[in-house]
């Protein structure tokens, strides 16, 4: 503003100069005035153009600030999802440790291998040494889904009573859901499993739901959803997948093995 009043007093006080001392004609001032003029609707647009970049300017520093305010938020998240994980792993690491101290009695050991012979290694895998029994998630589940297909909620079913028989009663289900790390993208399924790790957990429940609704008392049953992070078998690169990573497991386990994961207080609440 200062420069257009500057070049406009200017501009009139040269144009009296030239006609008080006669040297111009008024043809000639008036071209002269309106170079001018020209000249202050330039200084006028690029002073406009400043100050718009200016106000772009301070909104980018205002959203700058508001993301550094939120860093310490988000980097606690993920600090908490990390903690979150850690405790997961630590807690099936731990069971599959004890499990390969605890043979299952011959009789529940035997029930079990006629259950997944009869329901076929397409279908069911049962390793009698550490007590895990892994559904093909493929066959359990449509792609991208959490429903148990109706021709196999027989076998769950099947396992319920074998872990209701006397000779089970010493020992829990804890059931694992795992997935690929295939990223999720179709809407539909988004809207139900916003994550690998929300479908897998998902899945899980799916099986605890038809085995408690098959007599298993629901305290010896837990329930966990890994995602795409404790594959049995390299996914293929660039988030290919890998069809044998798509699987639920039960882990039969000597009761009182599974215990609450200790809980992390909320951010901002007392310890």
């Amino acid at each position: 503003m200062k420069s257009m009043v500057t070049s406009g007093i200017l501009g009139v006080g040269l144009g009296a100069l030239f006609l008080l001392s006669g040297c111009v004609s008024k043809a000639e001032l008036d071209k002269c005035v309106r170079r001018n003029q020209i000249q202050l609707e330039r200084i006028q647009a690029l002073e406009e153009g400043q100050e718009s970049e200016r106000l772009r300017a301070d909104r980018l520093k205002q959203e700058y600030d508001l993301m550094q305010q939120q860093q310490p938020y988000w980097s606690k998240k993920l600090e908490t999802l990390q903690a979150q994980l850690d405790a997961k792993n630590a807690l099936i690491q731990q069971l599959s440790e004890q499990m390969g101290n605890v043979p299952l009695p011959p009789e529940l050991n035997t029930a079990l291998q006629d259950w997944a012979r009869q329901a076929g290694p397409d279908v069911v895998e049962f390793d009698e040494k550490s007590g895990i029994v892994r559904f093909k998630s493929d066959l359990l589940f449509e792609k991208g889904e959490d429903k148990v297909q109706q021709e196999f909620q027989p076998r769950l079913e099947q396992l319920a009573q074998i872990l209701q028989s006397p000779t089970a009663q010493g020992f829990d289900a804890l059931i694992v859901g795992h997935t690929d790390d295939i990223p999720i993208e179709k809407p539909s399924t988004l809207a139900q499993h916003p994550t690998n790790w929300h479908l897998s957990a998902h899945r899980a429940i799916a099986v605890e739901k038809i085995l408690a609704a098959s007599g298993l008392v629901p305290t010896r049953i837990a329930v966990m959803g890994m995602g795409q992070y404790r594959p049995i078998v390299p996914n293929a690169p660039g988030n290919k997948g890998n069809p044998q990573n798509r699987r639920v497991e039960i882990y039969i386990v000597p009761a009182g093995q599974i215990r609450p994961i200790p809980t992390i207080p909320a951010e901002g609440a007392a310890t």
